[in-house]
């Protein structure tokens, strides 16, 4: 039985007093796929992406701590961004390597993936960031701006409802409260909201669903100790990297992208047009030739 790191399956290891999991599938040129940490597990991205990167590569997609199958640490306060970039290392010394090949991420996990080239500029070769969040940069009002703009909208109203219910409380209690929530929520990720079934499916069809001990990062991630300078100290990092977003996305703004496109030196931004945040069920051929390209030089 191949033991290795890098085998294909589910793999464990232990660190920081947390156990984490991880999936390998594909075989090729390794690319790290990690899962943003405020509750969703990793499967809305290997059901959702898994099928094409997975003909070329190795891809191994990691569950941060609380998220998942990862365990959840004893000291909540340890559920922030902050923390979950430096799980990455603990990654990266369990796997043996040197640097990370290629490490991506979609949303709060693109502000994770960020932090860690920041942090470790020397041990990220490649970095795709996927409608990063940032923590840090130009002042706007992004997402209030999308919800007037589809506060009268039917097609949109159960989720404004629900998400300007969520960004006034302190977040769902109990694991079904939280998968409630984000079924009614899930729409407003898209421009064309019949795609939100596809992520529901993506989700369902993962071995864990939402939990809402990792709603607790959101929480933690608001506190002035735990803000990431991601735009301040972009200019940190030494990887080639792409920045990818969707010209509808109403969650993570223009602004975000372009400041941190002008910190990486040699980045590039490709915008996709009429998707939302998540472009590989939107438009997928130009989401995929976007990364490809990118893989490629």
């Amino acid at each position: 039985m191949d033991t290795s790191p890098l085998s294909q399956g589910d793999h464990f290891f232990d660190a920081d007093g947390v156990r984490f999991h991880y999936l390998v599938r594909g075989t090729g040129s390794l690319i790290i796929v990690h899962s943003v940490g405020w509750g969703m597990p990793g499967g809305y991205l290997w059901n959702g992406i898994g099928s094409h990167p997975e003909k070329k590569n190795t891809v191994l997609y990691f569950e941060p701590r609380g998220n998942g199958q990862s365990s959840k640490p004893t000291d909540t306060s340890t559920m922030t961004a902050k923390t979950m970039a430096e799980d990455i290392e603990h990654l990266r010394l369990h796997l043996g390597l040197d640097f990370l090949p290629l490490l991506m991420g979609n949303s709060h996990a693109a502000a994770i993936a960020l932090r860690y080239a920041e942090r470790h500029p020397s041990r990220v070769a490649k970095l795709i960031l996927l409608a990063a969040q940032i923590m840090d940069g130009p002042p706007n009002t992004h997402t209030r701006d999308w919800l007037m703009k589809r506060k009268d909208d039917p097609a949109y109203a159960s989720a404004v409802a629900k998400l300007s219910e969520l960004m006034s409380s302190g977040g769902p209690q109990t694991d079904e409260e939280f998968r409630a929530d984000m079924d009614v929520l899930l729409p407003w990720y898209f421009s064309d909201v019949t795609k939100a079934d596809v992520l529901r499916q993506d989700i369902a069809r993962g071995p864990t669903l939402p939990t809402s001990f990792g709603f607790q990062t959101n929480l933690n991630d608001s506190k002035a100790e735990n803000k990431l300078p991601h735009v301040e100290e972009a200019g940190k990092v030494t990887a080639k990297t792409l920045i990818l977003r969707g010209s509808e996305d109403a969650m993570c703004s223009p602004q975000a992208s372009q400041a941190i496109a002008e910190g990486i030196q040699g980045s590039k931004l490709v915008v996709i047009p009429g998707v939302g945040h998540f472009p590989w069920i939107e438009k997928p051929d130009e989401f995929w030739a976007a990364i490809d390209a990118f893989l490629e030089s």
